[in-house]
């Protein structure tokens, strides 16, 4: 029973690699007013990853998965604090995540990219 449990941590795993496009960001569910096209995420093998966002803001660091939630470094920026968001949805072509921007709950959905 321990070994099927750790080979669907895995596969889940596996599923985050990749490119993802955000097609909705909801804060406090309402939708914000931007265009959801300059968010995404790249998740690679070596558990690096690279996020992008609106006004050209951009991230790099390290990111691993456990039982529904990502947990990503910043490494571009000394002294960034490890972020955790909660994995609402993970399938081969979709991804919903959810985490606190300042005070508010914000909603993430991404499609996978070919």
């Amino acid at each position: 029973m321990l070994l099927l449990a750790a080979s669907c941590g895995e596969r889940e795993d596996q599923l985050l690699l990749g490119e993802w496009q955000a097609t909705s960001v909801l804060e406090a569910g309402d939708s914000l007013k931007l265009d959801p096209a300059q968010v995404g995420f790249v998740f690679r093998p070596d558990n690096r990853y690279i996020y992008r966002s609106t006004l050209r803001y951009e991230e790099a660091g390290t990111w691993r998965y456990s039982a529904g939630y990502l947990y990503a470094r910043d490494t571009t920026h000394a002294g960034a604090e490890e972020r955790i968001v909660a994995v609402e949805k993970l399938t081969p072509d979709s991804l919903e995540i959810r985490m606190l921007a300042g005070e508010k709950e914000r909603e993430l959905v991404f499609l996978k990219q070919r």
